[in-house]
């Protein structure tokens, strides 16, 4: 009988273990990655501010962040989520601020102006659809089925999101050369994706798991890319050669060719 009490006090603890990993820990990764990702980009565009002229800096994504964000947290508010949410919230400032301040310093009539304004009101206009379809079409529905549009949207959000960088994966494979991506950010991505895959795993939602799953391989491939096809003549530890930037997530989602390269041996510039 001892042994027996051993044996069921080890898969205990086993089994707390795993719940604290699945349902506490991998959120906060997550949340702490989530939210250095959607920041990494704020310097340089505060920068870009000061200076009153966006430059080479693309506010587009930010658009497609303020929409994404403000889907998940929909989501979050149906299966009752605070991880989730605070993990977005920010994300959603970030995304009214720049998307407001990029509008604002591109040119009147210019392509830019154009491309904001039109991204912006096609995604808000998506998100009231969504808003009257569950708050009032569908009202006498199930919420489990109002929670499973709202999933849907988010994925339907994320694959936009998750277009340039496939595309980035699809010039490197053509070009045998892993220049345009960056490996912390990929890293980012897998540790990001990878984390709140499995904390959908641990809530059984695969409408939270799958789109991360898919962020997570997407991260996985691109570091095994820049393995398989490591840059010629960057030096990503400074030096005398030619430095690759450090680039901000939404600088590899606007940006499907990748960074520029800065001469020198001086700090990296967003």
């Amino acid at each position: 009988f001892a042994r027996v009490a051993r044996v069921y006090q080890s898969r205990g603890a086993m089994a707390d273990a795993k719940y604290v990993f699945m349902r506490i820990i991998a959120p906060l990764l997550g949340f702490l990655i989530a939210n250095v990702m959607f920041f990494s980009g704020v310097p340089g565009f505060l920068e870009r501010k000061r200076q009153g002229d966006l430059g080479n800096f693309n506010p587009l994504p930010y658009p497609v962040i303020l929409a994404n964000c403000a889907s998940w947290i929909a989501y979050s508010l149906y299966i009752d989520d605070y991880f989730l949410f605070f993990a977005n919230a920010p994300g959603m400032l970030v995304g009214v601020y720049f998307t407001m301040v990029g509008y604002g310093l591109s040119p009147y009539g210019g392509k830019t102006r154009d491309a904001i304004e039109r991204w912006t009101v096609g995604l808000v206009g998506a998100l009231l659809a969504l808003t009257l379809y569950v708050g009032l079409v569908a009202r006498k529905e199930s919420d489990e089925h109002k929670q499973t549009t709202i999933g849907l949207f988010c994925n339907a959000v994320l694959l936009v999101y998750y277009a340039s960088p496939l595309t980035t994966v699809k010039e490197v494979l053509e070009k045998r050369d892993a220049s345009s991506l960056y490996f912390p950010i990929s890293c980012a991505n897998f540790v990001n994706g990878a984390s709140w895959a499995t904390y959908g795993l641990a809530l059984n939602d695969w409408l939270l798991f799958a789109p991360n799953a898919m962020g997570a391989a997407l991260g996985a491939l691109q570091m095994a890319l820049i393995r398989a096809y490591p840059s010629e003549g960057v030096d990503r530890c400074g030096g005398g050669r030619e430095m690759r930037q450090t680039p901000s997530t939404t600088d590899l989602l606007s940006n499907p060719t990748g960074p520029g390269l800065v001469s020198g041996g001086g700090d990296a510039a967003l």
